[in-house]
């Protein structure tokens, strides 16, 4: 019995979008060994970061001065999804393109791996974009510190006098 060879290339595409579902992301919720706390202790309460440093409930609003802006680059990144999808398809038509019998399935299912992980990472690379945000640290009226990350400063300074609220430091 004689399979079409248009079938072979149905193998390889799937099994590269099949594998391109397998990867977990980093801290996929099974951190317990170094970041847990050690026996006898309990979390913190998640409305505290740090002593004397609270989350604000919403609608809050807080009056301060600016004591430090930090520039943050954050770094958003592609699946890969489409591009492990795409190369597997390529890599499998031109692997498909060599031998016969076979050596020709090989070289079709050899060929859609390695063109699905080229195509993974090329679309990982090109796929990443760089922001720059801003952490703005306030000295409230009531001595606490607020923090806030925001992509735009508008003309807020170091000394001067802001209002924080809905995670935002405006100028006051």
């Amino acid at each position: 019995m004689r399979i079409p060879s248009k079938t072979w290339l149905i193998v390889p595409v799937a099994a590269a979008a099949a594998l391109a579902g397998c990867a977990a992301p980093y801290n996929s919720g099974y951190d317990t060994g170094y970041n847990a706390p050690p026996p006898g202790y309990q979390t913190p309460n998640p409305g505290y970061q740090t002593p004397n440093t609270s989350q604000a409930p919403a609608g809050a609003v807080y009056y301060g001065r600016v004591e430090s802006i930090e520039p943050v680059t954050t770094t958003q990144g592609s699946s890969g999804l489409l591009g492990t999808v795409i190369g597997g398809a390529a890599g499998g038509l031109l692997g498909h393109q060599v031998g016969g019998g076979r050596g020709q399935t090989a070289a079709t299912i050899g060929g859609a791996v390695v063109g699905a992980v080229a195509g993974n990472q090329i679309e990982k690379r090109a796929g990443s974009n760089t922001q720059t945000v801003y952490r703005v640290n306030v000295r409230l009226d009531d001595g606490r510190l607020a923090t806030v990350t925001q992509s735009n400063l508008g003309s807020l300074q170091v000394g001067m006098r802001a209002r924080v609220a809905n995670d935002m430091a405006t100028p006051y």
